[in-house]
């Protein structure tokens, strides 16, 4: 058993890429059980929520913590950038067709608000991480780091406009990353009138492309996305008395009814509001919120050590296993059993994921870091 500080989101996390690995893999085998279970939980919207739940409630607090967004950067670039540049690598080498504005899309991170295909379909939940930390570095630039208000305006938004018409600039990598680096540019010079500026054009920069260049995968649901992770910044700030829990409480009914409510019109939209499917929607919300509820509520309990550790894997994971799926995808539909096959697939996952972490994602954490031994939190590969 495991009980550190942060174990239980680490336990968060692990149920969150197990959802994700169930949604990918039952698709080739169990797909008797898959076809049960999909009639009730929608196991991978569930799990890349919680993730993004859990990354509003801890990114935020990390930066407004320490108050330097140059080393939440830093941070942030160790964090994901070593693991996420090298599985992009690796595709492009092996054959993954990409040009150069797709490239560059890739290398900013936000290929799917920049118009250009993925070169991996796990690759779209970085975008919205990405999009959050700007927004989030926006709002600390011009000194509003308090508000609930950007949770409920995004909800608000994201369910009175869904579905958004897709796509209206087309591919924008080069002007996304020249507006980006000057805003980048600005708000890590430390100077109060550069910070400013530079924030506010990485904020409208950032709401620009999730407003008018969303990709068509997530035109009912991706301003509802960044409002679930500012709804998890409000649980964090409750949890440690900096804002009343009434008022978490009320973003958060705010958030879940928008995206239960843009759900529910994505069913009627398809003629499929019925009875079965209203309810697995529901489900799927109480799974999101939930699951992170018992979380909070278990956190100083000790968590069974093998689950604390696929949560500190669980980037890797992530990363590699829809991978691993594509290279082996004529075994997995092979005739060899079930069981046998996912057995195979797990345990390749694993020890690809471990490997990675241990050669690529801790070593990471320790690039362009001299304040690493000064200050240890910066190298928390969990945070």
């Amino acid at each position: 058993m495991s009980a550190p500080r942060l174990a239980w989101l680490d336990a968060l996390r692990a149920v969150a890429v197990l959802l994700v690995l169930y949604a990918h893999l039952t698709r080739l085998v169990f797909t008797d059980l898959r076809a049960v279970t999909g009639e009730w939980l929608h196991a991978g919207p569930a799990g890349v929520m919680l993730f993004f739940l859990v990354s509003g409630y801890i990114i935020p607090a990390s930066l407004e913590r320490h108050g330097d967004l140059r080393r939440f950067w830093s941070s942030r670039a160790r964090r994901l950038l070593p693991l996420y540049l090298a599985v992009g690598a690796v595709l492009v080498l092996t054959g993954t067709p990409v040009d150069g504005p797709g490239l560059l899309g890739h290398v900013i991170m936000l290929p799917f608000l920049t118009g250009v295909p993925l070169i991996t379909a796990v690759f779209w939940t970085l975008s919205f991480e990405m999009a959050f930390y700007l927004l989030v570095t926006g709002l600390f630039a011009v000194r509003v780091t308090s508000s609930s208000w950007p949770a409920v305006i995004l909800a608000l938004a994201g369910a009175l406009t869904a579905p958004l018409v897709p796509l209206r600039l087309g591919q924008v990598p080069v002007i996304t990353t020249v507006l980006l680096v000057l805003g980048l540019a600005g708000v890590l010079s430390r100077r109060r009138w550069a910070e400013v500026a530079g924030g506010l054009l990485v904020g409208v920069l950032t709401l620009t492309l999730l407003t008018l260049n969303m990709d068509p995968a997530h035109t009912r649901d991706g301003l509802l996305i960044v409002a679930v992770m500012f709804a998890g910044t409000e649980i964090h700030r409750a949890d440690h008395g900096r804002i009343p829990w009434w008022r978490a409480g009320a973003v958060l009914a705010v958030v879940a009814s928008c995206l239960l409510a843009v759900w529910l019109r994505e069913l009627a939209d398809l003629d499929a509001l019925t009875p079965r499917y209203v309810t697995r929607s529901v489900i799927t919300l109480l799974v999101i919120g939930g699951g992170f509820a018992l979380g909070m509520r278990l956190r100083h309990r000790p968590v069974p050590a093998w689950l604390s550790r696929i949560g500190v894997l669980s980037y890797s994971i992530y990363l590699v296993h829809y991978v691993v799926l594509e290279l082996t995808r004529p075994l997995l539909s092979s005739s060899v059993p079930d069981p046998l096959l996912a057995a195979g697939y797990l345990t390749m996952v694993l020890g690809v994921s471990w490997a990675t972490h241990r050669w690529i994602e801790t070593p990471g954490q320790r690039l362009w870091s001299a304040d690493a031994g000064k200050h240890p939190h910066l190298a928390d590969s969990r945070r």
